[in-house]
């Protein structure tokens, strides 16, 4: 009886989990382990990155590169992406039931893929391409040898990024939902509970952060009635997930809010798409991330937060605490594998927060906020801001030589904006016209980003994603070029395998060309360096290699490399 009682127990949390969220119905053990190594996960699906979620299993190839990867299922390649950021050489497998598989940071593909994405580069003067592939061009089986790990595109290590999408919607799905065997009997860690006034906008407030302690296998707040300075509040966390056989800080699934037992709010992170992943900067507290702090992940969501994750009860996530009572709040934290954790601890008002001051200039989620004046424009749409913010503005004379305007503070870097936008300023001196084509606008605060500019009508335009302290400025400087491996005009290359060129610039690059002997040549691009792989495109004798290299502000750098092979 004992026994059946402590199996209950241990149940107990999914089956309320069941009960109010919706279940999942993949398909388990259909797919195989795209390795011949066990998986050992560096990343899961969810996992909380810089503006996105992680969309996959970061599997662990061992510190090695060029592992074996296999189909997971039978089916045929459907696309092949290369590119210098992102997943690198991606390929992707279309399966009978309804999902795709995603294979990313390749080193290459099988050879007969191989030559068939290198023909099409030549085809199209790009090593960078997104090829979509008929159907019966490169059927597969389940287990066949598909390409070779590696760490291309925006990689910091060998590993193989692994994704199973719906195929209709192109979602990426949580593969450790399709009965992957990946050890995991570990718990959720929880570091922290975030409280917020929820009259408030987030961006107009400091939340109230409380450190979490285990007693007796369950969180509590080191301080056990928790008082705040609002009616109406809100819940946030910071937790985070690993596995038995890893010990990476992983993301977890499910968040469920109770309040006095009541189900009222839940998460889960499954069923993301590219389209609205970068939504990560509403589901967390970015400006506690983004100013040094931890991800704090909401259990509410903003007004202008459009994911799908979120799933309302018997509430919103608003615990109303106008009633003058402790509530007695619980926090069920799970991982992907059924794993969970209890935070639980009581919240009671302890007053009213002061009114916040009067606002010049308030924009507001789910409209268009336009600013202007003599020297700045810019227009945010609806999608644009999550939550409300008083918008604030100023300029000061810049001190850079190469400036040609004053530096305009437009409110802060730690507010997220979720589209592009275009901003339009106004030099304070006139540009000569053979300088107007090379203004480049520059933002400042929290990291520099660049963007080319185009003259309308008086106003350089230009195009970013993030608030911050803006200039424009004159480049004229050619990117630089330089050959790695201390190689000389007139070398001789017989016995080399590869030839690697580095590229920097002030800007940023635009855009690169090689040729050899007039012809195109394909160069695979890591960050700024550059690699010709020897091939049949280079026979025996003397050669000429020019590569050109064009940054955002138009300026062109040239190398020539003579060589023999």
């Amino acid at each position: 009886m004992i026994r059946k009682l402590i199996g209950f127990c241990c149940l107990f949390p999914q089956l309320l989990s069941a009960q109010y969220l919706p279940g999942k119905n993949y398909p388990q053990g259909y797919f195989r382990n795209p390795l011949n190594v066990p998986i050992v996960l560096a990343g899961n699906f969810g996992e909380l990155r810089p503006n996105h979620f992680h969309s996959g299993m970061d599997i662990k190839t061992q510190q090695r590169e060029n592992l074996p990867v296999h189909a997971a299922a039978d089916g045929y390649v459907s696309r092949i992406s290369v590119s210098h950021a992102g997943y690198g050489n991606g390929l992707y497998i279309t399966h009978p039931n309804g999902y795709t598989t995603v294979y990313g940071h390749l080193n290459r593909f099988f050879p007969a893929l191989e030559q068939y994405v290198k023909q099409k580069a030549y085809e199209q003067e790009s090593w960078a391409m997104d090829i979509r592939i008929p159907p019966n061009m490169f059927p597969v089986k389940k287990g066949d040898f598909v390409a070779w790990s590696g760490n291309t595109g925006g990689s910091a290590g060998p590993h193989l990024h692994f994704e199973i999408r719906n195929t209709q919607t192109e979602k990426p799905l949580n593969p450790l939902l399709f009965g992957f065997d990946v050890p995991d009997t570990r718990a959720p860690e929880v570091y922290r509970i975030a409280v917020y006034n929820m009259d408030k906008s987030i961006y107009e407030q400091q939340p109230l952060m409380v450190g979490v302690k285990k007693v007796n296998g369950e969180y509590v707040t080191t301080t056990p009635l928790v008082k705040v300075r609002a009616s109406q509040a809100g819940i946030g966390l910071n937790a985070l997930d690993r596995q038995s056989n890893s010990t990476n800080p992983n993301g977890i699934y499910e968040v469920m809010l109770f309040d006095n037992d009541i189900p009222n709010e839940a998460f889960q992170l499954d069923d993301i798409g590219y389209e609205e992943t970068r939504y990560l900067n509403a589901h967390i507290d970015y400006k506690v991330k983004k100013g040094g702090g931890p991800f704090i992940q909401l259990v509410f969501s903003l007004p202008g937060n459009k994911l799908n994750i979120y799933h309302d009860i018997k509430g919103d996530g608003t615990i109303d605490l106008s009633d003058g009572a402790p509530h007695h709040i619980k926090l069920l934290v799970k991982d992907a594998y059924g794993n969970s954790s209890t935070v639980k601890f009581d919240l009671q008002q302890a007053g009213e927060a002061p009114p916040d001051p009067p606002c010049a200039n308030t924009m507001y989620p789910e409209s268009r906020n336009i600013f202007e004046n003599n020297w700045v424009e810019f227009f945010l749409d609806e999608a644009a801001l999550y939550d409300r913010i008083c918008f604030r503005y100023t300029e000061i004379p810049s001190m850079n030589p190469k400036a040609w305007s004053n530096i305009y503070h437009l409110h802060t870097p730690l507010i997220p904006i979720h589209n592009e936008f275009d901003l339009r300023l106004k030099a304070n001196k006139m540009v000569p016209l053979e300088l107007q084509h090379k203004i480049v606008m520059v933002r400042s605060g929290m990291g520099e980003s660049v963007s080319g500019t185009t003259l309308e009508n008086g106003w350089y335009k230009g195009r970013f994603r993030d608030f911050g302290d803006f200039h424009l400025e004159v480049d004229t400087t050619a990117p630089k070029i330089a050959v790695l491996g201390a190689v000389k005009n007139g070398a001789n290359l017989a016995k080399a395998a590869k030839l690697a060129f580095s590229m920097n610039d002030n800007s940023g690059i635009e855009s690169y060309r090689a040729e050899l002997d007039g012809h195109w040549l394909m160069l695979s691009r890591k960050s700024n360096v550059l690699t010709y792989t020897f091939d049949e495109h280079c026979s025996p004798g003397a050669h000429t290699l020019k590569l050109t290299v064009t940054d955002i502000a138009g300026n062109t750098g040239t190398h020539v490399l003579t060589f023999n092979r």
